[in-house]
This record gives C-alpha cells, sequence and structure tokens, in this order.
C-alpha cells in the first residue's frame, strides 16, 4: 500500500509539473497536425488517421516523450538529496522504485488518452467512426502506452545505474539513437550478411529471350530459391527489429490500418517486444535501486 502512494505522489508531481505539460503540449500538437492532414482528404477514414501514428516522426516524437519523463526520475532525487530522506521515512526502497514507475505509467497513460481524445475530436469534425474503428483506437492507445513506457524504462534503467542527471541523459540519448535509427537502418543490411549470398541467377537462360517461362525447370527452381532467400533475410530482418521499439511501434501501428498491406503481418514478436523489454529492464533497475550503496 505505500507503494501506492509513493505512486500518487509521482503521478502528481509528473503531471503538474511544467515539464509533462510542455511534453504533452508537443505531443498533442505534433500528433494532431498529422493527423488534420487527413481531413483534407477527399476520403477519410480511421485507418488513414491511425496510419500517421505508424510514422517515424510520430515514433520519434513518443520516444523523446518517454526519455524525458525517466531520465533523471532517479538522479534528481540522489543529487537533491531528498532521497536519503525519504529513505528515513518507514519505506523500503522496493516500494519507492515500484511506486515511481507506477505513477509514470499512470501519467503517460494519461497524456495517450489526452492525445486520443484530440484525434477523436478532429476526426469527429468530418467523419464518424465505426465500432471496430473505435476499438482499432483502444488497441492504439495501449499500443502507444506500452511504447512510451518502453523508452521510459530505458531512461529509468539509466537513471538508477548513474549519479548525476546528465549523464543519464546522455546515455539515453545514445542508447536511444541506436534504437531508433541505428537498427532499423541496418537491419536488412546486416540480415544480408548473415543470410549469405543470394542464388545465382541461371544467365543462360537470361540470354534466351524465353528464359521466363515458368515451365523450365532451371527457372522454376531458381525463383524457388530465390523465394525461400528473401523469406530468410525477411525473418532475420524482423528479428532484428523487435529489439527496436520504434520498428515494433510501427509495425503494429500498421497492422491496425485498413490497409490490405498490413492485414498479413504477424506482430506476435513486436507486441511481446513492447511488453518484455520494459519488464526486464525495470527488474534491472529494481535489483539495482534496492542494493546499491547511497
Amino acid at each position: 500500500m505505500r507503494a501506492l502512494i509513493v505512486a500518487k505522489k509521482e503521478f502528481v508531481d509528473i503531471i503538474t509539473s511544467k515539464r509533462f505539460m510542455a511534453l504533452l503540449f508537443a505531443m498533442v500538437v505534433f500528433f494532431l497536425m498529422s493527423v488534420l492532414q487527413t481531413l483534407s482528404a477527399s476520403r477519410i477514414s480511421m485507418g488513414t488517421a491511425i496510419g500517421f501514428f505508424g510514422s517515424s516522426g510520430i515514433a520519434f516524437v513518443g520516444g523523446i516523450f518517454g526519455i524525458a519523463l525517466g531520465f533523471d526520475m532517479i538522479t534528481r532525487e540522489k543529487e537533491s538529496g531528498t532521497l536519503r530522506i525519504l529513505l528515513t521515512h518507514p519505506l523500503f526502497r522496493d516500494e519507492i522504485i515500484i511506486g515511481k514507475a507506477i505513477g509514470a505509467f499512470l501519467a503517460i497513460c494519461l497524456a495517450s488518452f489526452v492525445t486520443m481524445l484530440f484525434m477523436v475530436g478532429a476526426i469527429t469534425m468530418r467523419y464518424t467512426p465505426s465500432f471496430e474503428e473505435i476499438l482499432s483506437l483502444a488497441k492504439l492507445t495501449l499500443a502507444t502506452n506500452a511504447y512510451l513506457f518502453t523508452f521510459f524504462s530505458i531512461a529509468f534503467l539509466v537513471s538508477a545505474m548513474v549519479k548525476n542527471s546528465s549523464t543519464s541523459l546522455a546515455i539515453t540519448i545514445g542508447i536511444f539513437i541506436v534504437l531508433a535509427l541505428m537498427i532499423p537502418m541496418f537491419s536488412s543490411v546486416i540480415a544480408q550478411s548473415l543470410a549469405g549470398q543470394p542464388p545465382e541467377e541461371p544467365f543462360d537462360l537470361m540470354r534466351n529471350q524465353n528464359f521466363r517461362n515458368a515451365s523450365d525447370p532451371r527457372w522454376v527452381s531458381y525463383m524457388e530459391e530465390m523465394r525461400s532467400y528473401r523469406e530468410k533475410v525477411q525473418s532475420i530482418t524482423s528479428t532484428i527489429s523487435v529489439f527496436s521499439p520504434v520498428s515494433s511501434y510501427t509495425t503494429i501501428v500498421g497492422s491496425l490500418t485498413q490497409s490490405t498491406v498490413f492485414r498479413t503481418v504477424d506482430i506476435t514478436k513486436n507486441i511481446l517486444s513492447l511488453l518484455i523489454i520494459p519488464a526486464v529492464l525495470f527488474g534491472i533497475a529494481y535489483f539495482r535501486f534496492t542494493r546499491e550503496e547511497l
């Protein structure tokens, strides 16, 4: 119960801070501007609006939001000396860190909810969504909560491991660049390297004007090998991408759109990624914080 008291205080401190208000305002404006672009379309749908959330720009802003909430959550207490004072009260360390995480998660949920309210308000100016589309919007909200909390967990872990906020911010930004930019950028290159060389093209058939004849067994064999190679590359790429919260989030959001392109995409690994990564990171932060010498 004492963890809930800490959570309540942390939640109030976060949502009443100028930082949270500025971040929420920036996120709402950025998201709303993206959604308003759909209002100029002759045929508007909730799927189109949801699709904007899958853009890398919006995912980038959401990642920054999560980082900004967590990078100094522990270091700020260390630097000001309030952590030692807090521990003089009848509170255990695990209650403090759990309470802080719960408070931050509730603040993230509030930010997502407010953003979605503005989104729905903008869309209903031109279009009345169906029940299924409202359900997709609810799924989008859950995915956004998990995504923001993932980057918060990264920043929270770093904050629990270092002594000052400036170091925490620098390390967290470095991790963000790797996860948000480097992994999505180089995942295909790495996958192709791991998959090996593609099948050798049948040059003798290609010199023949009828080389694309589907009945030729050599051409059929080549096309089958090429298909298997592409599937292997895609499988490796998707496996690497689950380590990038941005890739997982954009894939999940893409599956919620009305586009048939995304309907066959298996997002199980992406969902698990946004659940397991923050859980593991919080577990490490918990272990570190409860055993640290202050």
